[in-house]
């Protein structure tokens, strides 16, 4: 009797002393030394830890810890940084280019109420949307961190499966593209979005996007330039395979008869130093995926194989008007754990008309437009979070006499 006295009053204990912010070290010494008195057996003594190390997590997850204030329970962060090597050459230079890069980015996730959430985030680079980059160069000088995105996010109860947000925000999962031949993976939109998905049968979930973006600010009398956007498709899962598919329209107010937007390489079409085109773009995407398709191979386990594609088309211009890009990945769905792999292999071609020439990857011929490519990209993981990648371009304008550009770029990612 007098030993169970003393194993509740230990374990009373333990759970009491989470109020008061004892750490998993000063959990382990205090049970350790009820162990060394007798009190305790080392099983009851691993039985105690575990069950309080429990308690603690489903308090935070709750949001109901008296160890910890409460925003603080309600506050998620995540971080990654990216050291990288680029070399890159045209066929006029004489010799190719060589810079070492690094990216650090902090995101900050806040729930203000059970359907409303806060996300902010800081990352390197300068003012550049399609790059969060900063170069080690001018004698060790200190880099900027810059506002990358900041949104409120609220999902209204009485329409189940509605997603609105506002602020300078991130695009997915808003507008949904198999590619980057459209739109650079570093821009974050500003203005407004709504995000719907419904599910149709077990398998099958319908989403629709639209948003309202703001491109630039202007004078009082003069329309700022913006976006809008509506967006439909279908995504389907199966035991093996899975389909994602949409319709997109885009168009841009503002841009027509007016210079060229900021961070462009001048490719779309000008006369007398304006835009002579509208931008009223419709794009079709896909991605197809088979799972397990060479599961017999033990360095294919758990593998994916995909194939996805996107077409655009600008309907105000006669000519120079279209796009498209094909590829292929196979590998892990996502490369995480320690083993996980994935290449992919992407064509792209997009002519000058076919869509602004402030957005697609910047990587890609430095954004233009009128630009034809092949992209090979490889990435492994060498820890759990910890990511070699290598991705190398080749690029050319579709039209023009240009030179042949060659990008490489080595990567080690962290996540964590």
């Amino acid at each position: 009797m007098k030993r169970l006295f003393l194993l509740m009053t230990a374990v009373g204990l333990c759970v009491n002393l989470t109020a008061f912010a004892v750490n998993a070290g000063e959990l382990d010494i205090l049970v350790g030394k009820l162990v060394d008195k007798g009190i305790l057996t080392p099983i009851e003594a691993d039985i105690i830890k575990d069950e309080t190390k429990q308690q603690v997590a489903a308090e935070l997850t709750a949001g109901k810890s008296y160890a910890v204030p409460s925003w603080a329970q309600k506050l998620k962060v995540k971080q990654d940084f990216r050291l990288r090597h680029q070399w890159e050459e045209k066929d006029s230079d004489t010799e190719g280019r060589n810079r070492t890069r690094i990216r650090y980015r902090l995101g900050l996730q806040s729930q203000i109420a059970n359907n409303v959430k806060l996300d902010a985030g800081l990352a390197t680079g300068g003012s550049d949307p399609r790059s969060t980059n900063e170069t080690l160069e001018d004698t060790f000088e200190t880099p900027d961190i810059r506002l990358d995105y900041a949104f409120v996010t609220w999902q209204p109860h009485a329409i189940k499966g509605l997603t609105i947000v506002g602020g300078k925000h991130k695009r997915k999962p808003f507008f949904w593209l198999p590619t980057d031949m459209l739109w650079d993976s570093d821009v974050n939109p500003n203005g407004f979005a709504l995000n719907y998905q419904k599910d149709l049968t077990k398998t099958t979930t319908f989403f629709g996007n639209t948003a309202y973006w703001i491109v630039d600010h202007r004078d009082q009398d003069d329309p700022d330039p913006s976006l809008f956007m509506v967006q439909g498709g279908l995504k389907a899962k199966g035991e093996k395979l899975d389909a994602t598919g949409a319709v997109a329209y885009q168009d841009f107010k503002g841009v027509k008869g007016r210079a060229a937007q900021m961070f462009t390489g001048g490719t779309n079409t000008t006369s007398g130093g304006v835009i002579v085109n509208d931008y009223d773009v419709v794009s079709v995407g896909a991605e197809f995926g088979v799972m397990n398709l060479f599961g017999g191979l033990p360095f294919m386990a758990d593998e994916r194989i995909a194939v996805f594609g996107e077409w655009v088309s600008n309907g105000d211009p006669s000519d120079a008007d279209d796009g498209y890009s094909v590829g292929v990945k196979f590998g892990h769905r996502k490369v995480k754990n320690p083993g996980n792999w994935q290449f992919k292999y992407q064509h792209v071609e997009l002519e000058t008309d076919a869509f602004v020439d402030f957005l697609p990857d910047s990587d890609r011929y430095g954004g233009d437009t009128n630009v034809e490519s092949d992209e090979f990209a490889f990435k492994y993981a060498l820890k759990k979070n910890v990511i070699f990648g290598l991705d190398y371009y080749i690029s050319d304008t579709e039209t023009g006499s240009s030179d042949e550009e060659h990008l490489l770029q080595t990567d080690l990612l962290l996540k964590f």
